[in-house]
């Protein structure tokens, strides 16, 4: 199986797990509302078709938009990218430009000094965030960046949150690059 189907295979069953609670329940209130009968069942045989649809649809949509992110950074689209802890390497960037584009970058708070830089990473416009640390190689010129997105990230809708972290951050120091 190709690393993009295991993603969406991994997307796919967590999110059938996340959305058979709230339609269980839609199944238990029609019951109790309307009470047992033929017609109240006739009434929810639409409820496994949206257990079902619901998660492919989402399932997709969310493979689609990491593999582009994924794409758009040069890393192939795999299952690791759901993991809650990111890696990626950059080179040939200042170790000054770096420290001077995460103080300027709008989502970007309490930015440490020294070597590694570290950091809080504002995700989706939210107040959620994720924290971050840049690593400077003397040696090799290599830049390291780590993302580590908290656990209560790691599972439900916003599963890939310190990927998408990721990408936004290579994307502010990758050379190059309009801001």
């Amino acid at each position: 199986m190709t690393p993009r189907r295991r993603l969406f295979v991994r997307l796919l069953r967590g999110a059938c797990a996340d959305f058979a609670v709230p339609i269980l329940l839609l199944c238990v209130l029609d019951l109790v509302d309307k009470g047992f009968s033929l017609a109240t069942l006739r009434g929810m045989a639409g409820y496994p078709v949206a257990w079902v649809g619901f998660p492919l649809l989402w399932a997709g949509c969310r493979t689609g938009l990491l593999g582009r992110r994924a794409r758009d950074l040069g890393v192939e689209a795999g299952e690791q990218l759901l993991d809650t802890t990111q890696n990626h390497t950059l080179t040939g960037i200042p170790f000054d430009r770096v420290r001077a584009e995460l103080g300027a970058a709008r989502r970007a708070s309490d930015v440490g000094d020294g070597n590694p830089v570290d950091f809080r990473w504002r995700l989706y416009r939210t107040r959620l965030s994720a924290e971050g640390s840049v690593t400077f190689d003397d040696a090799s010129g290599e830049t390291h960046v780590e993302v580590r997105a908290p656990e209560h990230l790691g599972s439900g809708v916003l599963r890939g949150a310190a990927f998408t972290a990721l990408c936004q951050i290579v994307r502010t120091l990758r050379p190059g690059d309009a801001k």
